[in-house]
């Protein structure tokens, strides 16, 4: 114990893993305790290098078995990270059929850490991929839904090789294991590595919800869009030169407008709703009004939107202190366009004087209205950064605040945009329909 405790103290620490390491398996009890001790001064990590870097696979069984006998979240926390930090794959291999779910997690997220080819890591040679994603392909119907989820995630990362294997699940069952092995092939492949049964399943399905198909918040966190006062879809099409338009859900639009915000902005594609409330809603990265790289293309297809239709908007809204942006032309003539962010005045963005609406929620907010002698640019920059949603309501509609309350006609539609046609296709993945 006295060589345990010596490794909160980096002048003894060296010393200590050398003794501990000594010791083997009959340290590895120990260690686990003082893991497991909410009062330790020893660092987590020290416990975890001295049990899988110093004493090593003599101490796998011993934190398998702590791993399964774990009763709070902390707990399981500790020991799962030492449990995943041994890279024992062959091992992890086998404790995947084990009756504790959490050591099939762990065991998952083990094979995770050392077999991921994600993000441009090189396959692990030491590993015979095949049978790892042979013995992981039945935990897709795995009873724990965590544990189900894991699997379906470390397939998604395991290369191409995971491919055929699904296709044979699709094809030969089980037919439980048939759902999620069509996730894991669009996460892996997209639309591409789907057969073209699987291909027309997934088209009939879209077709028969977009039937009843309900409005739902289209709020992506990082949220653009165009709105336009109209219910042709086509036409708006037509203006902004979109292509391959396919019908979506409500549900289908938001999973695709989730990936093209989260991922880096995806430029290369839109949802285009079905007409709400007397307006159509164009939602996906290349509509923001702001964003440096799409400004002047915005305000030039905004403009022409207008035109047509006698008004039309766009906006940008981050939350969490993501910003704001809005764009308001009628007649072909832009109103007001403002941008804020907080490591940003909006300056460069500005056109037009403030509106009616921006003044309001100034005078709301208990703050001189922008444009008034007196203003604080500080305080209305504050405020400002959050505004985008508000102002789309009383303009027009907000994706944010959809629901079952509004009145829609047709069915939506994603498609790709003219950036697409520029810079290529944007890769396809798992959405939820």
């Amino acid at each position: 114990m006295d060589a345990i405790k010596a490794l909160a103290d980096p002048c003894l620490r060296e010393a200590a893993r050398d003794e501990l390491a000594a010791r083997g398996s009959a340290a590895v009890g120990p260690l686990l305790d003082e893991l497991l001790d909410a009062s330790s001064p020893v660092p987590h990590g020290q416990i975890e290098f001295v049990l899988t870097e110093r004493i090593g696979p003599v101490a796998f069984d011993e934190v398998l078995t702590a791993l399964a006998a774990t009763e709070d979240e902390e707990s399981r926390r500790r020991v799962s990270r030492v449990f995943t930090s041994f890279r024992a794959v062959d091992r992890y291999v086998e404790a995947l059929s084990h009756p504790s779910a959490e050591v099939r997690n762990s065991a998952a997220y083990g094979i995770q850490s050392a077999c991921s080819v994600a993000f441009g890591r090189e396959p692990n040679a030491d590993v015979d991929y095949a049978l790892v994603i042979d013995a992981l392909t039945p935990l897709l119907a795995d009873p724990d839904p965590e544990v189900a989820q894991r699997a379906e995630w470390v397939l998604t990362m395991l290369g191409p090789g995971v491919v055929e294997r699904m296709r044979e699940v699709r094809v030969h069952g089980p037919a439980n294991l048939r759902s999620r092995a069509l996730s894991v092939l669009a996460s892996v492949g997209g639309e591409e590595a789907l057969s073209p049964a699987d291909r027309a399943a997934v088209e009939r399905l879209i077709r028969i919800k977009a039937l009843d198909d309900q409005a739902l918040p289209l709020d992506t966190c990082f949220t653009s869009w165009i709105a336009v006062p109209t219910g042709d879809q086509q036409g708006i099409v037509e203006v902004l030169d979109l292509f391959e338009a396919r019908p979506a859900t409500f549900g289908l639009g938001l999973s695709v407008g989730m990936h093209d915000s989260h991922d880096g902005a995806e430029y290369g594609r839109v949802y285009v709703t079905p007409e709400v409330d007397g307006w159509t809603l164009v939602v996906g990265p290349w509509c923001n009004p702001v964003d440096p790289e799409r400004a002047d293309d915005v305000l030039r297809v905004v403009t022409e939107l207008s035109r047509r239709y006698g008004r039309a908007q766009a906006y940008y809204f981050g939350e969490q202190g993501g910003g704001s942006g809005w764009l308001v032309v009628e007649d072909g003539t832009v109103v007001r366009r403002f941008g804020s962010y907080w490591d940003d005045d909006g300056a460069r963005y500005t056109v037009g004087e403030p509106l009616p609406e921006e003044r309001a929620a100034c005078v709301e907010e208990g703050i001189t209205p922008v444009g008034d002698a007196g203003a604080d640019d500080e305080e209305w920059t504050d405020l400002a950064a959050y505004l985008a949603p508000q102002l789309a309501d009383q303009l027009g509609v907000s994706p944010l605040d959809l629901g079952p309350h509004n009145t829609v006609r047709g069915v939506g539609a994603v498609a790709l945009t003219p950036y697409a046609r520029e810079h290529g296709r944007p890769c396809t993945g798992a959405y939820a329909i």
